[in-house]
């Protein structure tokens, strides 16, 4: 033992000095001496148990209570083996074909570099290659296949390493256990099931050596080339077997036979084998003995453990540094034990709903004639088009037969002179060499709900089959229709048929809209039960929840901008200008509002309340993008490596979510997650604390040494518990105003949100139990959703929340004792004066403040201003005494000019101190002359003269020089609206 870590440390100090000396020559690659070591040192850990044993085991999930309750499914086809059941001529073929001096060298066999490219010179090709076997289990174990000086330093030390923590035969056991064998087998022993149907112990000579020679290049020596049926012309078919409901023939390949003899030849050269048994192989006919083994579907994955299995990976690859290969080797058959934090009753409840869903939102549509849940938009032909008039499906019988091959019309295609077809159709187009095809919709037979279909492409090999002529047309040559003559069919009507069997097809479709739900708890992160989509079954489903990205609209608000804001000076009392902030590019005034007006002044609890955009964007613009984005990573939005679906200025400086649009309205590049969004709102159900979302809470490896519990759960501190429960009060009032969740007394706080065009529909919120998540949409955003995320998103929240907490006792927020009730003023957030009582708005409210932000200064927004009640401007020089009165009115809260924007007024302009001076000044009217008159009209006269000193008092009778009043007060509220455009 002693004389292999010698030499193994001998052999280190050799590699070093070589490295260093090659490193002159790749300096240009940016290596040097010290970078080398640098690599060195940040190759995996060797772990000699992980190794020998995590390809012996299976991984298992179990429930809260350790009962088994489902395994892990892989995704290639492997099968593990004892060591002592692998033929020793399997195991010969191996080492005398991959690394002939496999139990000699220590790692690293420079002789075998040396010769291998003599000997691959000679062949005039490749025929060997350089790697040790152990160096290979180091790459397959450890690393990828990247063709970097960085991973091959690495791969060559691990590999030293391997050699001196396991004896020969473990590494080589472990390898025969882990080799890609092409058609995607790993491993001899699923080899041996791929190729010849039975176990590889039952395998002889030939097929070992034949085994042994694919794995120099598994895509050019497998046993044979599986091609669909349907595209076999007149190749040797050795036999047939279906992948996942797909015919496929194994066409004979010549490549491996050849190579198998070369196996043979050093087999015989190192003495494995005799002469005779070399002879008896040599005549043996591999290829009549191959089987295809039919595929039989690997266990239909769900939403939940298909992300269990990526969180499992992630978070070995960020505790244990490993690989993403050493990840999910050790995922698959290590043996794992993992916690799972599914709700079983909870997420059988979710799939019921889903399997019914449009039913639940607007009842029975079996009858319908159209798509329900969606705003489709119809050609002259019954096929789908945007909002532009864009064609983007085709109605299945306009693009299908009754076979259901594509259909051709005579003006369509035909045939030209030379025999070539010529197509002229917006049915398929040309992308480089692939036939491409339209996609086409159907309506369900049971619901009428949309159903979109994928119709796939037929892929050419060049040109010369397939191009555009000079009127970009499509043309299949003659030559290509001759050796591929089920290609078409043609009619006695001059039409045509396209073979589906030459292109997948979707027959059954996707279900339209499409929605996705995650249940979590908030306390710890656990994710109770999720749902990816609608009616979909399959081995690798889309999970819409966790994996595909949309814009989150009005929801991002509460993350993005409000928990922020009452952190940095605001309240829920402070009132924010509804008006827009700016002319955008079309010359229109941004943001809008849904309800297509602007209020003025509102209160923060009744801009989140009412979803105002204008608000959200002035309160972002004055807390700084800068300190959104700290919030939202904390808020698990953003994460430190990158690996996120927000967009920094530092990744794309041109199209980024450093903007108002993105934070202030939700209007990012890509969009966020389901599950990243149910998570951030989860921060704010959990007293201000974010919790990792996971579907595990415990890890342990197959000896019971946890790998991960619930205290290496990642955490972040977003705000206060005061903060989180002001935000709470405020969705509170946003649910109830929806009209629509009725919980039996439980609490609820739930924002919705909505994309432009009505394209994505969310509704996120809690209880004092979970925090439920709410999208929909459909997959295609050209296509609009009808309704609004009330009366869809919040409807569906209330119908999964009624069913998940079926039983629980009824629940109210607690709230915390250092939240404190106040009078306040809404329009400035601030303690009520005299002035603030005196607006006839009823301003002044009772709010709940934290600690940090309760107000402590009195409402200055409210002003008195002495204006000219002729004309409600302010009062100048000029302005009569008796034209002069006290009004309250409102400061301006910001700097908004409406001549600036296309004179729009908010609707409590009139409330607003004028800005302009009035230029009414008084004239006494001429004395009237009049020498023929009666004795009554010189009473009148005389009266007249009586009272000169207020002329105008007879129309003003109620006013006094020294009264304060309101807008609204008799003496200002005729004369407001003639006058507002004048301020």
């Amino acid at each position: 033992m002693m004389a292999k870590k010698i030499t193994s440390m001998v052999l280190k100090l050799i590699l070093i000095v070589l490295l260093i000396l090659m490193s002159i020559g790749v300096v240009m690659a940016g290596l040097s001496g010290g970078a080398i070591l640098e690599v060195m040192k940040t190759a995996p850990k060797i772990d000699a148990n992980i190794i020998k044993y995590e390809m012996s085991q299976n991984s298992t999930i179990v429930d809260e209570d350790g009962k088994e309750v489902d395994s892990i499914a892989t995704k290639e086809y492997r099968e593990i083996v004892d060591y002592d059941k692998i033929p020793e001529n399997l195991k010969h073929a191996f080492v005398a074909v991959e690394d002939e001096r496999f139990y000699k060298h220590p790692g690293l066999d420079p002789q075998s570099i040396i010769g291998s490219a003599i000997e691959n010179f000679r062949a005039g090709g490749i025929v060997r290659g350089g790697s040790t076997i152990t160096q290979q289990l180091a790459r397959n174990t450890y690393l990828n296949n990247d063709q970097t000086y960085q991973r091959k330093i690495r791969e060559i030390y691990l590999a030293l390493e391997i050699e001196k923590n396991l004896d020969k035969d473990e590494i080589l056991g472990a390898y025969l256990n882990r080799v890609f064998m092409g058609q995607n087998s790993y491993g001899v022993q699923a080899a041996a099931k791929t190729y010849f149907d039975k176990d590889v112990s039952d395998l002889n000579l030939a097929q070992c050596a034949a085994l042994a020679g694919i794995v120099q290049s598994p895509s050019e020596n497998s046993l044979y080339k599986a091609i669909k049926v349907s595209e076999v012309t007149d190749q040797k078919v050795l036999g047939e077997f279906t992948i996942e409901g797909e015919k496929y023939a194994a066409v004979f390949n010549p490549a491996p036979f050849e190579r198998e003899k070369y196996v043979l030849d050093k087999m015989l050269e190192h003495g494995y084998i005799s002469k005779k048994e070399y002879k008896d192989a040599k005549n043996f006919d591999v290829a009549s003995s191959i089987v295809p083994a039919e595929r039989t579907n690997t266990e239909i994955a769900s939403y939940f453990n298909s992300l269990l299995e990526k969180q499992v990976v992630n978070k070995l690859m960020e505790l244990y540094n490993m690989s993403e290969n050493q990840a999910w080797d050790r995922l698959y058959y290590g043996g794992l034990r993992i916690t799972t934090t599914i709700d079983p009753d909870m997420q059988k409840q979710l799939e019921n709903i889903y399997a019914d869903f449009s039913s639940y939102l607007i009842g029975d549509t079996s009858g319908w004639s159209s798509a329900p849940l969606l705003d489709l938009k119809y050609d002259d032909y019954g096929n789908i088009i945007n909002s532009k008039g864009n064609l983007i499906y085709y109605s299945k019988a306009n693009l299908l037969n009754e076979n259901n091959d594509i259909r051709l019309r005579n003006d369509e295609a035909w045939f030209d002179e030379d025999g070539n077809i010529v197509l002229s159709t917006n049915k398929a187009y040309l992308d480089q060499t692939n036939l491409m095809f339209r996609d086409y919709y159907s309506l369900d037979d049971q619901n009428k709900n949309l159903r979109t279909h994928k119709t796939g492409y037929i892929s050419f090999k060049t040109n010369d089959d397939i191009k555009l002529d000079d009127d970009d047309n499509i043309v299949i040559s003659k030559e290509y229709l001759e050796k591929n003559p089920k290609l078409f069919t043609y009619y006695d009507d001059e039409t045509f048929s396209i073979n589906k069997d030459f292109y997948d097809i979707d027959l059954n479709g996707v279900i339209q809209p499409q929605a996705s739900t995650v249940v979590m708890d908030h306390e710890n992160g656990h994710i109770k039960a999720i749902m990816g989509g609608r009616d979909q079954t399959g081995t690798r489903i889309l999970d819409r929840a966790s994996s595909i990205p949309r814009q989150p609209g009005s929801a991002i608000k509460p993350i993005a901008t409000y928990t922020a804001a009452l952190d940095n000076g605001f309240n829920l009392a402070t009132g924010v200008d509804d008006v827009p902030l700016l002319m955008n590019e079309d010359d229109e005034p941004w943001p809008k509002n849904v309800y297509n007006y602007y209020e003025g002044v509102v209160p923060i609890r009744k801009a989140i309340e009412r979803s105002i955009n204008t608000i959200a964007v002035r309160t972002l613009n004055e807390v700084g993008i800068e300190t959104s984005i700290d919030y939202l990573k904390n808020f698990g939005i953003i994460k430190e490596n990158g690996n996120d679906n927000f967009v920094s200025a530092s990744e794309n400086n041109q199209t980024n979510d450093e903007n108002l649009a993105a934070l202030g309205v939700g209007a990012m590049t890509h969009g966020l997650t389901n599950l990243e969004m149910t998570a951030a709102y989860a921060a704010l159900a959990n007293k201000g604390e974010y919790n990792e979302p996971l579907t595990f809470s415990k890890i342990e490896d197959s000896t019971g040494k946890v790998l991960f519990d619930d205290k290496d759960i990642v955490k972040h501190k977003v705000t206060s518990e005061e903060t989180a429960y002001q935000m709470t009060s405020a969705l509170q009032s946003a649910g109830e105003s929806y009209g629509n969740i009725y919980l039996n007394g439980t609490d609820f706080a739930t924002k919705t949100g909505t994309t432009d065009d009505y394209v994505d529909f969310w509704c996120m919120g809690y209880t004092p139990y979970y925090t439920v998540g709410i999208w929909m949409g459909a997959d295609d955003q050209s296509i609009r959703m009808n309704g609004t995320s009330i009366q869809r998103a919040a409807l569906m929240w209330n119908t999964i929340n009624n069913q998940i907490l079926d039983g629980y006792e009824t629940r109210t927020f607690e709230r915390p004792e250092s939240i404190v009730e106040m009078k306040v003023d809404t329009m400035s957030g601030k303690l009520p004066t005299e002035l603030s009582y005196m607006d006839p708005r009823g301003t002044v409210i009772t709010e709940i403040f934290g600690p940090d932000n309760k107000p402590r200064k009195e409402d200055d927004v409210h002003t008195l201003v002495s204006i000219d009640t002729r004309n409600n401007l302010l009062a100048s020089d000029v302005t009569p005494s008796w034209a002069v009165a006290q009004v309250s009115y409102l400061k301006p809260k910001s700097n908004y000019n409406p001549k600036e924007f296309n004179d729009i007024y908010p609707r409590d302009w009139k409330y607003r101190a004028p800005t302009e001076y009035s230029d009414l000044i008084y004239v006494a009217p001429l004395p009237k002359i009049n020498t023929d008159y009666t004795d009554e009209q010189k009473e009148n006269d005389e009266e007249d003269d009586n009272n000169t000193e207020n002329p105008e008092a007879a129309d003003s009778p109620d006013v006094d020089k020294n009264k304060q009043t309101t807008p609204d007060s008799p003496s200002s509220q005729n004369e407001n609206e003639s006058s507002r455009n004048n301020r």
